[in-house]
């Protein structure tokens, strides 16, 4: 293993450990009614001026950052995938933020 990969690897189990915490206060936060973790509404305020929600945001960035390097290693993190799915659905048909939020939460805690 080379010198970068072993930084490349400390690097992601430090955002990971970062993005099950954040998921899971986020989650919570969402599933009690707060709206803007998978951005089924980022239509209505694209430059995030009414609904922010930075943690979300920070969440998000690391979820990408985590996906590109686990490629690189040719492996996955479930919980990062489910998020980024969950931010990819859009229209009428969709569960609500709230509802999917609690869904993934207790997915999580099953586990």
């Amino acid at each position: 293993m080379t010198k970068s990969q072993k930084h490349r690897e400390t690097r992601l189990v430090e955002i990971e450990n970062e993005f099950r915490t954040l998921l899971l206060s986020c989650l919570r936060e969402c599933a009690q009614g707060r709206w803007g973790l998978f951005g089924q509404n980022d239509h209505l305020d694209p430059e995030g001026r009414y609904w922010s929600w930075p943690e979300a945001k920070r969440l998000k960035d690391l979820a990408q950052e985590i996906k590109s390097i686990r490629l690189e290693f040719g492996q996955n993190n479930e919980n990062c995938d489910r998020f980024l799915y969950l931010c990819s659905l859009r229209g009428s048909n969709v569960s609500g933020e709230p509802k999917l939020a609690a869904e993934f939460l207790n997915g999580i805690d099953q586990n």
